[in-house]
């Protein structure tokens, strides 16, 4: 078995991007670069800064001391990380003495030591895993982990043998050194998040399908024209006006009108975000979704340091408070935009790419592959993605993603950052490789909100979710699964009369709906039946699915699998739907009072198939077309040079058939078939349930 020394060379001796160490022999030097990723520490106000080091030769692929990656990164989920060295093997422990992850260099083999606590360590989780259930840990929340939830089949230690995927595990001096990206995609590949770079420093991103960043922790990523002075944005550098230092500006519209965002940064080391018509104009400052922003900046060499804060009203207190957002950096030099990438970095990132699509893309049985290096020459792309051009490895990546996996959740987002590409070229490249599932998913999209207008009778464009009734039949329609924040009694008593469902709707709140929509439903002695109307619901997010699901379940009840062990779940929730602080108890379902049916589309999807599968686990009648599919959670990856992407995750969502399971990517098959000319039509979807009841 090869071994493998480290060199540790002193900051001064070298240079950044492009240098060569002084070396003849192939030993992988590595060095301590400037890169920083800083996280907020364990609940205080300093941070944990997380060093990186370069590999030989360009210095293109970072790589972290394993120790500073999980001290730095568990911080957090407020996790203490301590390595201990014994025998060849670097064990990553918490404070306890917990074991979660080991590295073996001289065999370059990398193994989660616990499945269960590996899955469970960061609080950022909105996959479906063992912490689901805990997202809403606080004690007001309404949705708590059952004492039920087990695991179905024995965890085993996931073991990965790193040489195959040509990824070294180097040691020195009783350090262990690994890939930065590697390290990012195994830890966060549950979250939603990554750790993406840009040639000087890394950034916590989540990835949304949108194709916006959400950067989420105390480092945020800004680099030329893509400045983040609010989260998501691609920001242009002008010249100063007044007394401004530098000015940053980005447009947006609104109202189907063009204005622009600036960043105003003055010389007395402060700044604000202003508004105005053009990038050059003075502007002025206004609020941005009832937010101010305000900066404190310092030059540090050839960066910006600009420190973030965000003032607001809580809506609880009525008070005005800060919140401070942390720093960004803008580095005022350009050298690391590059048209070409090393043969290390393309190298790296293909086997890097391998990697996630063998062990984390959770939909190869509906791909049809199982080794990726095969699957991307069988659909001529393994050149691409191997170009040293950053505009062909683009194309490549984008029409990998978009027309070949093509699954609707796996979604091209970013190009890569060494390129210089902003986020606007990354949606432009992926509508231009957008694949038949995406163009017939928004087709549908566009079929059934253009026929629930026209039977309804309202303009195009009207709201048409919330609450309906019509004969001893009532409907809940809403078309996203969203939920602000923790689930918590957010409709009060005297605001039942008054607020109707589609304002909580309207406001991103679908927990709150269904309060509002019950309350009606209990003063309505006629309803029988209710309807959760799921035909133009793209998704959303998980948490909302156990409550909505206690609705009509005692014991709401999630299946799934992580394909990436082998191993199948089973997560009760005691969910506390009538706000008394007590969960799971007297008044808290209505199984058994009212008869429950679901109805979906070939459009519903993620989320709105998701709640089907439960509700079939549960008896509850299925109703409509076959839901569209979208069997996994959204795991966010970068491919180790900043390309930025979703795929479809190994954690994916199942229903019972009998005592065996299936997946729910081809849709939840119906109980019973209903055109969809009785949809939005009360009349004839109430006398269709009537008869179904005879």
């Amino acid at each position: 078995m090869k071994t493998k020394t480290l060199l540790l060379l002193p900051v001064s001796a070298i240079c950044l991007m492009g240098c060569q160490p002084q070396s003849n022999d192939d030993k992988p030097y590595l060095y301590d670069g400037s890169s920083r990723l800083v996280i907020q520490s364990f609940g205080d106000e300093n941070t944990v800064p997380m060093p990186t080091y370069r590999l030989k030769k360009t210095g293109e692929v970072p790589y972290s001391d394993v120790a500073d990656f999980f001290y730095a990164n568990c911080a957090i989920g407020v996790v203490k990380t301590k390595v201990t060295h014994q025998e060849g093997i670097y064990l990553v422990q918490d404070d306890s003495g917990r074991p979660f992850a080991s590295f073996d260099p001289a065999k370059d083999v990398f193994t989660v030591e616990n499945y269960e606590y590996w899955n469970s360590l960061s609080k950022l989780n909105n996959g479906v895993g063992p912490d689901l259930g805990a997202v809403d840990e606080t004690p007001q929340g309404a949705v708590h982990p059952g004492k039920s939830s087990k695991y179905l089949g024995e965890r085993k230690k996931e073991v990965y043998e790193l040489s195959k995927y040509n990824i070294d595990i180097v040691e020195n001096d009783g350090h262990c050194y690994v890939p930065t990206a590697f390290l990012a995609n195994t830890y966060y590949r549950w979250i939603g998040n990554d750790l993406a770079y840009n040639g000087l420093d890394y950034y916590l991103s989540g990835v949304l399908a949108s194709g916006t960043i959400s950067v989420i922790n105390a480092s945020f990523y800004a680099t030329k024209d893509r400045f983040m002075a609010l989260e998501g944005v691609d920001a242009v550098a002008y010249d100063p006006v007044g007394e401004e230092s530098y000015r940053y500006a980005y447009p947006v519209t609104k109202e189907d009108k063009t204005i622009y965002r600036i960043l105003s940064l003055t010389k007395d080391g402060k700044g604000k975000l202003l508004t105005a018509s053009s990038p050059k104009e003075a502007g002025k400052e206004e609020p941005i979704d009832g937010v101010n922003v305000s900066y404190a900046w310092q030059k540090k060499e050839d960066a910006l340091l600009v420190n973030v804060t965000y003032s607001m009203v809580d809506p609880n207190t009525n008070q005005t408070i800060s919140v401070p957002k942390g720093t960004q950096k803008i580095p005022l030099k350009e050298g690391f935009y590059k048209s070409n990438r090393s043969k290390q970095m393309a190298d790296f990132t293909y086997d890097l790419l391998r990697f996630q699509f063998d062990h984390y893309y959770g939909l190869k049985d509906v791909a049809g592959y199982q080794d990726f290096d095969a699957y991307a020459s069988s659909k001529g792309l393994k050149d691409g993605l191997h170009s040293l051009d950053n505009d062909t490895y683009n194309k490549a990546l984008a029409t990998l993603l978009m027309t070949h996996i093509d699954d609707g959740h796996t979604q091209y987002s970013l190009p890569s950052i060494f390129s210089g590409k902003t986020k606007s070229d990354g949606q432009k490249l992926a509508g231009e490789t957008l694949g038949n599932r995406f163009k017939t998913l928004g087709q549908k999209r566009a079929e059934y909100m253009a026929l629930r207008e026209k039977t309804m009778g309202a303009p195009e464009g009207t709201n048409l979710q919330g609450y309906f009734t019509k004969g001893n039949t009532a409907v809940i329609r809403f078309d996203g699964f969203d939920a602000p924040g923790t689930i918590v009694a957010n409709v009060k008593p005297e605001d039942m009369e008054t607020l109707d469902p589609l304002s909580y709707i309207a406001n991103g709140d679908i927990p709150a709906a269904f309060d509002a929509s019950f309350y009606r439903i209990g003063k309505n002695k006629d309803i029988k039946n209710v309807v959760i109307d799921l035909t133009c619901n793209g998704g959303g997010s998980v948490m909302v699915i156990p409550y909505i699901a206690a609705h009509f379940s005692k014991d709401p009840t999630i299946y799934s699998e992580d394909i990436a062990m082998g191993v199948k779940k089973e997560f009760h929730y005691a969910v506390d739907l009538n706000h008394d602080q007590i969960y799971g108890g007297e008044g808290d379902s209505y199984e058994g009072k009212y008869t429950f049916y679901v109805l979906t589309s070939d459009f519903s999807f993620s989320c709105a198939s998701f709640l089907p599968a439960v509700a079939k686990s549960a008896g509850v009648k299925i109703i409509g077309k076959k839901s569209g599919g979208g069997a996994c959670s959204v795991g966010a990856f970068s491919d180790g040079c900043g390309s930025v992407y979703n795929i479809s995750s190994p954690q994916r969502t199942l229903y019972k058939v009998g005592d065996s399971f299936a997946h729910i990517d081809a849709g939840v098959p119906l109980d019973h078939e209903l055109d969809s000319a009785s949809w939005y039509n009360l009349d004839a979807l109430n006398t269709f349930l009537n008869n179904l009841g005879k």
